[in-house]
């Protein structure tokens, strides 16, 4: 074997390998990609080689000739939530036993953003997984189009080729009213999600159901982050409800702290709950009761959608109700008042 590193440590071409090895460009082509078998000897030389001059196989060649890039694309609308953090937990452990990497984008809530890192990660990856995707229908059929496998993670679209895993927030909404109810709850505001989230609609489900049921819900709307409840909180007061339903835990943190600003007893004055149950929930003071959801589980039941029938119904994940000190009694209304709520 002839002597002779490139100059520039870790940028090595295939035809250093080659010369060091010598042998064709050809036979260091079938080695490291795992092509048309060489003999053991040269196989030994060409991978000797590659080690001391430091050569790493280009990613985009490589998936040129295996026909798979081994990588999965994440699309999120905020990276900066808890919900989304927990859910490409699981999708990355899952991912990485079956032997691929995960490439992750967030959207800050943009569905033009979110439209466009979607088609672009469809070029370079294995297959794609939208987190509750906000872009509208046709859109998201384009993306399936250009993509070579897609899966939804809170949005149902019946389309061929499209996997979906989602919770069953329809039902966890009612099991929240159904808890309010109980303590006394009959005046509810409820903090909105953002306006094309599909959660959201399945939430308002729920909240349907509740009004049938003889409670008054009034909507504000709010979005899906600690600011947004926070900033929310002013006006929902306003409404006078005896119980606040937020759209995730993420704003529930936001309205408690407002809350406390504005020296409102929770649950005393007010009762709090949120959806998802962040992990910071039951850290609270005090702690957040919601409707909770494993999303390292839903991530997990999304990866295993790639390798089954796409045209299958979608997956349903389910939650329970989890009671913590953030709601109590509703206090008895005085003479004059709609509500026992401090403003």
């Amino acid at each position: 074997m002839s002597s002779g590193a490139p100059a520039s440590p870790g940028r090595a071409t295939i035809h250093d390998v080659a010369r060091l090895a010598e042998v064709s460009t050809a036979s260091v082509s079938r080695v490291l990609s795992g092509g048309k078998p060489v003999s053991a000897e040269v196989a030994d030389r060409v991978r000797a080689a590659a080690r001391e001059v430091g050569y790493r196989p280009n990613p985009a060649a490589q998936t040129l000739l295996r026909g798979s890039s081994q990588t999965i694309g994440v699309v999120a609308p905020d990276l900066g939530n808890p919900y989304f953090a927990e859910i490409l937990k699981g999708v990355a452990a899952e991912a990485a036993e079956g032997g691929h990497h995960t490439l992750v984008a967030g959207t800050d809530e943009d569905p033009d953003r979110e439209y466009r890192s979607a088609i672009e990660l469809a070029r370079w990856v294995d297959g794609l997984l939208l987190c509750a995707p906000r872009m509208s229908t046709p859109r998201l059929k384009e993306v399936a189009a250009a993509s070579r496998s897609l899966v939804l993670i809170n949005r149902v679209l019946r389309h061929p080729s499209i996997g979906a895993v989602v919770v069953d927030y329809h039902r966890g909404v009612r099991l929240l009213c159904e808890h309010l109810r109980s303590l006394g709850h009959q005046r509810l505001v409820y903090l909105e999600g953002p306006p094309h989230a599909w959660s959201d609609q399945q939430r308002q489900r729920g909240l349907r159901t509740a009004e049938e049921a003889g409670q008054t819900v009034i909507r504000v709307p709010c979005g899906s982050a600690l600011l947004d409840g926070y900033a929310a909180v002013d006006e929902a007061l306003s409404l006078r409800p005896t119980a606040l339903i937020a759209f995730n835990d993420h704003v529930a943190l936001g309205v408690l702290t407002r809350l406390r600003e504005l020296g409102v007893d929770v649950p005393g004055d007010l009762s709090v709950v949120g959806i998802d149950d962040a992990p910071m929930s039951a850290h609270l003071d005090p702690g957040l009761t919601t409707f909770a959801v494993s999303t390292v589980e839903l991530g997990r039941l999304a990866w295993q959608r790639f390798s089954s029938d796409p045209a299958a119904a979608a997956t349903h994940l389910s939650g329970e109700l989890v009671i913590r000190g953030s709601t109590g009694p509703a206090r008895r209304r005085r003479r004059g008042q709609t509500s026992a709520a401090k403003v």
